[in-house]
């Protein structure tokens, strides 16, 4: 049986809000003077800021600035004068600095939206915030050199510190489809005004969904997951049509839906269990 079938028989209402990551499209990095560069060989577009080397101090990008404030106005957002730089703490091999330099309590811009076209007619999606911050690196898991082991993964660190920036929708969105038209309207508004070329193969697009179901439509709002990393409009889709139907099975048994992190299992095509959902305590 379907998602959208196990959706309508237990008569859930979907909520939906989207975090969607997109690369400015500046020629260098967002606190240093390394180029943003496609298929340059690994770790050759790097300096000591964009590696966290002690004693480095980052600079900010005027550019990256310029393009955010571009999208800002594009959407009817407001743009603040003041706006703070936060670290974001966590540990990963992709981030060499063991924390992301990204905005939270004072980010660059809110308010604003985008409309889509539903089938009921034309729906404006409402903006909480967009805000700029960095990229991380990438971890190679099939690594092409002879010398070192298949086992082990590699990382490139060319991408960390390209700027990047966040537009976080309010949770509007009450299907997967809804979610695909925005997304798509979001990609068109990237392109034209320049801000971005929004291309998802290449990573320069992705999207985080968090999506909870509620059984009446004015009831309160559920516990809500999150779909980390989705990088086609189609997989978007895709998933919060089955985390939508997993979450109302779990209702229909009498089970409680925990906040968690999960991820979309393209061979499986289904969500699964990434991490427990972290707080804001990591700022």
């Amino acid at each position: 049986m379907s998602s959208s079938e196990t959706v309508e028989r237990t008569r859930v209402f979907p909520v939906i809000g989207l975090e969607v990551h997109a690369q400015l499209l500046t020629r260098s990095k967002i606190f240093c003077a390394c180029p943003v560069t496609v298929g340059a060989p690994p770790n050759s577009a790097t300096c000591p800021v964009c590696l966290g080397f002690p004693g480095t101090l980052p600079v900010l990008n005027r550019e990256a600035v310029a393009l955010a404030m571009r999208l800002a106005l594009a959407v009817g957002a407001t743009v603040h004068e003041d706006s703070r730089f936060a670290r974001k703490n966590y540990f990963y091999p992709d981030l060499p600095k063991g924390y992301q330099i990204s905005q939270y309590d004072r980010p660059f811009a809110t308010g604003g939206g985008i409309e889509i076209d539903t089938p009921s007619g034309p729906k404006k999606i409402r903006l909480v915030r967009i805000h700029i911050e960095e990229d991380a690196g990438r971890l190679l898991h099939e690594n092409p050199f002879d010398d070192v082991p298949p086992s082990l993964s590699l990382v490139d660190w060319n991408r960390a510190g390209v700027p990047l920036v966040e537009i976080v929708s309010e949770p509007d969105l009450r299907a997967p489809e809804e979610a695909a038209a925005y997304l798509t309207e979001l990609r068109r508004l990237l392109r034209y005004t320049g801000v971005s070329d929004a291309d998802m193969e290449k990573g320069n697009l992705r999207c985080d969904a968090n999506v909870s179901v509620r059984p009446t439509e004015d009831a309160p709002y559920g516990t809500r997951a999150e779909i980390k990393n989705l990088n086609s409009i189609r997989f978007v889709a895709k998933a919060l049509e089955y985390e939508v139907g997993r979450q109302a099975d779990l209702l229909s048994r009498g089970e409680r839906i925990v906040q968690e992190t999960r991820l979309w299992d393209v061979a499986r095509g289904r969500t699964v269990l990434m991490r427990s959902k972290e707080e804001a305590h990591d700022y």
